[in-house]
């Protein structure tokens, strides 16, 4: 029996598992809920779990592989060194695990595990460059203080104007009557659902914002425009940082891709891969810089 590599994205919304022998073949793939450290180190232990677990499933393959398995993690919040230790001092059943961000992840991915720069704008947002062997990070600080541009950042701008239509300050907006209409019209329960939502709540209404905007909903067209303005900030300081290409991703980002590529056309550029394929290399490849040594 063979070793096994795995190589696990996981943020705000979703975690993914791909699985390859040691030849590259790849098994299975798996996905769960979101494993960003900040939920809480066994909710996303557990969502790595089932997502690994899925990917074992479609391979035919079951928990007791396990011990074959060499686990790249690429998790959101693995840059804080607090949850970077506090998730490896969890039990992992795994023969060898090495944990990275999830940022990181998607540059290996994006540029095969080669030098460059990311922006990725989906839950949340955060701008790397991996350059002369160092990684810089700009946004990505966690919502609601930074991770400026991303879907939460969205959703969250979303309901703020709506809630000034409520009060009569902004015009009355299709999208501003939906999203009241959610909470039963009832401006008191949006806030009693903010004091406990998560970054993923707020980013389920960032694709309501997109679609009212191409209905052009006035209110929906301004803030596709703010998010518009806000992802081109984070793409200028990644070149002013000294990045030559930048690749866009994450949902929200490759839904704007073309609106901010007449800004960037000659920076931004399409990944090689995804975020998985980074964690694999990120396993694989031990002289890749590690976060916390």
């Amino acid at each position: 029996m063979g070793d096994l590599y795995v190589g696990v994205d996981g943020g705000g919304s979703h975690t993914r598992a791909r699985l390859r022998d040691a030849s590259g073949r790849r098994l299975g793939e798996g996905r769960a809920s979101g494993s960003n450290l900040e939920l809480g180190i066994p909710v996303a232990r557990a969502a790595v779990l089932a997502a690994i677990d899925g990917a074992l499933r479609e391979a035919g393959l079951g928990p007791q592989d396990y011990r074959r398995l060499h686990a790249g993690l690429a998790l959101a919040y693995a840059e804080l060194p607090e949850c970077y230790h506090a998730f490896l001092a969890e039990p992992l059943p795994f023969a060898e695990v090495r944990l990275t961000s999830d940022a990181f992840g998607a540059c290996l991915g994006a540029f095969g595990g080669e030098e460059g720069a990311i922006l990725i704008a989906g839950t949340g947002s955060v701008g790397l460059l991996y350059q002369g062997g160092r990684v810089r990070t700009c946004s990505g600080r966690g919502f609601p203080i930074s991770d400026l541009g991303s879907g939460a950042w969205l959703g969250l701008r979303a309901l703020q104007s709506a809630l000034l239509s409520h009060d009569g300050i902004l015009p009355p907006s299709v999208l501003a009557t939906r999203l009241l209409h959610h909470f039963g019209g009832d401006q008191a329960r949006v806030v009693a659902w903010a004091s406990h939502a998560i970054p993923a709540d707020y980013g389920r209404f960032a694709p309501w914002v997109l679609e009212a905007a191409q209905d052009g909903d006035a209110l929906a067209t301004a803030l596709r425009g703010e998010a518009i303005a806000t992802l081109s900030t984070l793409i200028g300081g990644l070149i002013q940082m000294g990045a030559p290409h930048i690749a866009l991703l994450g949902g929200l980002g490759q839904a704007l891709s073309g609106a901010l590529a007449t800004h960037y056309p000659a920076h931004l550029v399409e990944p090689a891969a995804d975020a998985m394929e980074g964690a694999l290399l990120f396993i694989q490849r031990k002289e890749l810089p590690c976060l916390h040594p």
